[in-house]
């Protein structure tokens, strides 16, 4: 999915953490099962790909909310 491969900055890792588990056990089993299979030069078996209407951006809301905080909890510092 595309939002498992962003760079993990501050405020990425706050959205991590404010997702339910279930999706972030999700997340960490495609991390590591695409380490695993580079580790062994594999591909994943073509019926196992994520499809297109199946890529969801799960992380993308929480970090909306966290980008949104930190902006305005930087305006409150400004004053």
């Amino acid at each position: 999915m595309k939002d498992d491969i962003l760079y993990e900055n501050g405020d990425v890792k706050e959205a991590l953490r404010r997702l339910p588990e279930n999706v972030y056990n999700d997340r960490m089993f495609r991390i590591k099962r695409a380490l695993d299979l580079s580790m062994k030069h594999q591909i994943l078996p073509k019926d196992q790909w994520t499809k297109y209407e199946e890529d969801i951006l799960y992380l993308t809301p929480y970090l909306k909310e966290v980008v949104r905080e930190r902006k305005e909890r930087e305006e409150w510092m400004k004053k």
